[in-house]
């Protein structure tokens, strides 16, 4: 199940004293006072901002940690003259209290001697490590209550779970929602392709996602694990019920990010580092570009990692881009992940000089940020820095990547995805893929995953994978005038360039001149003799025939 919030409350020595003194000295105070109340009333599901006079109890019935068949009602009530909510008659001792069973011995509450004082139970808390009482709330809307003691976060549970251990007066945790659930199949594999390379290269056809994937990605790093992970809860484990929502981040949090997109113009000077004017004169003065910058800023954060996404990789110069910094995209040549240096290679700069001073630094480097900094000589380029980069495969207009650089990225091909696709549409691939299809199941969903299915069935054979046409084309159909709008606009002229010096294989794969061609085939050549092909408009056609001329265009 997955939490929503955690309310928890740190139980001092005049708190365990109420709760735990014996019966025969109940008199005074027995309640638990919930100072921090505008988080309890965000808990319970109350405007955090609601004046005091008009605060209610609020009941709720949560289940035991450890034992969840057993459930008790809990009753937070307000105290409006001192501002402050309670839960009353908490001493156990007392036949009248209103203790939640989960915080009471056999449930784990820890069963320790009586406090014969305040100071003795101060005594009683520093042996076990301290103690608090939470209750957990699921999305659905459960709630489950339980009890810690020691100083430290045991090995395994959530992080965002601390202040179960260590937070002072009381307070709720609230859950990151980051789920790797909500992620394409694409950004998944990049996520689990950093479990081994510290590059990756997203390589493919436009229209398969790659840029929305690393989107994706770059978003759950900055989002989900650096500001908060989502938590499951087993309450069947008394001694373990909450466990991180989703896997492990590939990729160590806090995650700085950034973003590049290459081109023609783009250089070593913006990359890595160039010299600028400063505005004092003729003076030159060192500047990082965007590679440069990130490792600084994760060299100077001292913790985490960092991730650059280059964006159409290929359409700049790479090798006189990255220069001699193509090296340490192998991590081998860089510090190591214990810090050891033995092994890496000192980062050598030929427009930084050393500083003027005869100190052991660099002259200072201004960051993207305004500010500079005076690199230690020797610097080392940072463990934790990856690089993620997408590439068209259909671009012949620039240079492919030269095996050396290519060889250092861990490449993710990003082809169609029918089964993603007739999954979104809410078709079956195997139905609309089928050689009969009738007249029910063919729908303009059904037809848009066959006619892609048809259509890089053909492009492959004739002109190789990287040609495909990409899923995301046909993302948004839901009748047929969507489906006849992306073929004249986004289909056929794809199709058109891909096919521009080859008329005949075109004419083939659009069933041109077919003795089986329903009447008005919108697709035919000029001429009888001729090779120039006439490709009408769809949109102009009604829905029918639009349906009969996809039919025969992927079935013949």
């Amino acid at each position: 199940m997955k939490v929503e919030r955690i309310w928890w409350r740190d139980i001092g020595p005049e708190d365990f004293f109420a709760m735990e003194r014996s019966g025969r000295t109940l008199r005074g105070r027995t309640a638990v006072e919930i100072a921090q109340v505008p988080a309890l009333l965000e808990f319970i599901g109350v405007d955090r901002n609601l004046p005091h006079d008009k605060w209610q109890d609020a009941r709720i019935v949560p289940r035991v940690i450890g034992a969840p068949e057993v459930e008790a009602a809990l009753v937070f009530r307000p105290a409006r003259r001192h501002h402050v909510y309670e839960l009353h008659s908490q001493n156990r001792h007392d036949e009248r209290h209103e203790r939640h069973p989960a915080w009471l011995p056999g449930h784990g509450w820890p069963d320790l001697r009586t406090p014969q004082s305040v100071d003795d139970a101060k005594t009683i808390l520093a042996d076990i490590g301290g103690l608090h009482v939470y209750v957990a709330r699921t999305q659905s809307g459960a709630y489950f209550a339980g009890s810690t003691t020691g100083t430290e976060l045991p090995e395994g549970w959530p992080s965002s779970c601390e202040p179960l251990f260590t937070g002072v007066d009381s307070g709720v945790i609230t859950v990151g929602s980051g789920s790797l659930q909500n992620l394409t199949p694409l950004a998944r594999k990049i996520l689990e392709a950093f479990r081994d390379r510290k590059s990756v290269l997203v390589y493919g056809p436009p229209a398969t996602g790659k840029t929305h994937a690393v989107a994706q990605v770059r978003q759950i790093l900055d989002e989900a694990w650096t500001a908060g992970e989502a938590i499951d809860i087993d309450p069947q484990r008394a001694d373990h019920p909450f466990t991180s929502g989703f896997e492990s981040s590939p990729i160590a949090p806090p995650v700085i990010t950034d973003w590049v997109t290459f081109h023609q113009e783009y250089g070593y000077e913006d990359f890595i580092v160039g010299l600028r004017p400063t505005g004092e004169g003729i003076r030159l003065a060192p500047f990082a570009g965007r590679l440069l910058d990130l490792a600084i800023r994760l060299d100077r954060q001292g913790k985490g990692s960092s991730l650059l996404v280059i964006d159409e990789i290929n359409r700049g110069n790479v090798p006189k881009i990255l220069g001699d910094f193509m090296t340490y995209m192998d991590d081998s040549y860089r510090v190591a992940p214990d810090g050891d240096t033995r092994s890496a290679i000192p980062v050598n700069l030929p427009k930084v000089q050393r500083s003027p001073t005869g100190d052991p630094v660099t002259e200072p480097i201004w960051l993207i940020s305004g500010d500079s900094y005076m690199l230690p000589q020797p610097w080392f380029f940072p463990h934790d820095l990856h690089i993620l980069a997408t590439m068209n495969s259909v671009d012949r207009a620039v240079a492919p990547l030269d095996s050396a650089i290519g060889r250092r990225f861990e490449r993710i091909d990003a082809y169609a995805d029918l089964d993603f696709l007739a999954q979104h549409l809410g078709v079956s691939l195997e139905v609309a893929t089928s050689p009969d299809v009738d007249a029910e199941h063919w729908t303009p969903q059904a037809a848009a995953v066959a006619l892609l299915a048809y259509l890089n069935d053909e492009i492959t054979e004739r002109l190789g994978q990287d040609y495909e046409l990409g899923h995301l084309y046909f993302w948004k159909i839901a009748t047929w005038a969507d489906l006849k709008r992306v073929w004249d606009h986004d289909v056929w002229p794809q199709i058109r360039d891909r096919f521009g010096a080859r008329p005949d294989q075109l004419a083939d794969l659009l069933r041109v001149n077919s003795r089986h061609a329903p009447a008005d085939y919108p697709f035919r050549t000029r001429t009888l003799t001729g090779r120039a092909l006439a490709v009408d408009p769809l949109m102009g056609r009604s829905d029918e025939d639009a349906a009969i001329t996809f039919d025969f265009l992927v079935r013949g």
